[in-house]
């Protein structure tokens, strides 16, 4: 990793511990990164590639974070960077992007479209694909390898469960390849149950494990219901769904859905009793675990709560 990205902190939060009734509840604070999100791993990632591979331009579909971390990266490195946004979304991250140095491209329709923009110019003029799935996913997934091997350096343990928002659920998928690898290389005695959590009856992932599925479904589009709280969590079509939904199963794990209301009652509990500011689909990850801990019989933790965008007021390093 370069540029600051990654290493981020992990930090107890005992005001968690005794609402929920458990010990070791720890939060990755991956708001740290250069660009305020995880997304900073993925953009690293995509960019060592193309570089390695001998491409002048990058390209992706975003609705903004991944498009402020890509141009960040990007440009920083040399790279042109072109960046398809759908026409609807507008303000502080388009402006972001743009400072960074990147080109903006509007799309007609949804980050989906954006996405299919993105990869036919790419097809068309030569540049570097950096959308999620298809021949991408296994770049994609070795960029949050990282998060596994961070917290098994920190708690030299591995946690009981480690609860994570899922879009595309590539950032699942990533951090349960990386205990896979740790255990393979007997550095973990265990992988921990991967808990998934997104915006309620809005993600691909959550619904296929909610209705007993093995395989990845596909949610009408024209029933996905956007809001300004739920956006960065919408997904009919998951493009690393398959390998986030055999994450959950292979370990165990459990998927939960939540509505906007939820989402904004658990930043505010992440603000108040621990001084965390994030955005609130960062905090989900608490839902999941709150569910998890009445479901089953707690095995004394830890527990790992990934908070992809989020700082502390005091940094605890």
């Amino acid at each position: 990793m370069t540029y600051g990205i990654g290493d981020t902190s992990l930090v107890r939060a005992p005001k968690l511990e005794e609402m929920l009734g458990t010990e070791g509840i720890y939060m990755k604070l991956e708001g740290e990164n250069p660009t305020g999100t995880h997304k900073d791993r993925l953009a690293i990632q995509h960019v060592d590639d193309a570089i390695i591979r001998g491409y002048e331009t990058i390209t992706v579909g975003s609705c903004g974070n991944y498009g402020v971390a890509m141009s960040f990266v990007a440009c920083k490195s040399g790279l042109n960077c072109k960046v398809f946004i759908p026409k609807k979304y507008s303000g502080d991250m388009i402006d972001t992007i743009r400072g960074y140095g990147a080109e903006i491209i509007l799309v007609e329709g949804s980050y989906e479209d954006s996405v299919i923009e993105s990869r036919k110019n790419a097809e068309k003029e030569d540049w570097y694909d950096a959308n999620p799935g298809n021949k991408n996913t296994p770049t994609s997934l070795v960029a949050y390898v990282d998060i596994a091997d961070e917290i098994q350096n920190e708690l030299d343990t591995p946690p009981e469960t480690v609860s994570i928002p899922v879009g595309n659920g590539t950032t699942l998928a990533g951090i349960h390849l990386g205990y896979r690898l740790l255990w393979r290389k007997q550095r973990s005695e265990a992988i921990p149950h991967m808990l998934g959590v997104s915006s309620s009856g809005n993600n691909a992932i959550i619904e296929t494990i909610l209705q007993g599925k093995k395989e990845i479904i596909e949610l009408p589009p024209d029933e996905i219901v956007e809001t300004e709280v739920n956006e960065p969590l919408l997904n009919w079509r998951a493009y690393d769904g398959q390998e986030a939904v055999n994450a959950i199963y292979d370990t165990d794990g459990i998927a939960l859905g939540l509505k906007d209301e939820d989402l904004l009652y658990y930043r505010n509990i992440f603000e108040e009793k621990e001084q965390v500011r994030l955005l609130p689909v960062s905090a989900a990850p608490l839902g999941v675990l709150e569910q998890y801990l009445k479901e089953r019989n707690d095995d004394g933790g830890p527990h790992v709560v990934i908070l992809t965008s989020g700082v502390k007021n005091v940094r605890n390093r």
